[in-house]
């Protein structure tokens, strides 16, 4: 392989570690909405807890209003927990993406060494070429005087 293939390789892996980078990011903000949108249910479900609390104080209670209000609240634990679900899911799917963005990282990172070492070699198998040819010049000259 020479460095110019790597250097190919690199660039590739580099715009693949930026994709996985994006996409990452996509899940990153998913997540915090679907955990703003939870956020917003528990604000919801504490502020019924309250209002059924205030119906029970009162000296006649609306049994009307309390079943609603169980009802709703039932309703918001279910879709709560649903809630929970989802941001398991993608939190999941955004630790897999962090993982396989660690890992492009360091794929990228050994081709840069491969590079490295493949560009020094390069140059040493050249900088030799020419050393051999200037001695091969140099001893053309001392037996050939006269070319």
């Amino acid at each position: 392989m020479t460095s110019k293939n790597i250097s190919r390789i690199i660039e590739w892996k580099s715009l693949v570690k930026e994709q996985m980078s994006a996409e990452m990011m996509k899940a990153k903000e998913r997540l915090a909405q679907e955990t703003s949108r939870l956020d917003g249910m528990r604000l919801k479900l504490a502020g019924n807890m309250e209002a059924m609390d205030q119906i029970q104080s009162l000296e006649t209670i609306d049994t009307g209003k309390l079943e609603l209000l169980s009802n709703y609240m039932i309703y918001l634990d279910k879709r709560m927990k649903e809630q929970e679900k989802k941001i398991e899911e993608i939190q999941k799917e955004v630790d897999l993406k962090q993982s396989e963005l660690g890992k492009a990282y360091r794929e990228e990172r050994v081709f840069e060494i491969l590079h490295s070492r493949i560009s020094t070699e390069e140059l040493k198998e050249r900088q030799s070429a020419e050393q051999k040819e200037t001695d091969f010049s140099a001893m053309k000259s001392r037996k050939n005087p006269g070319l």
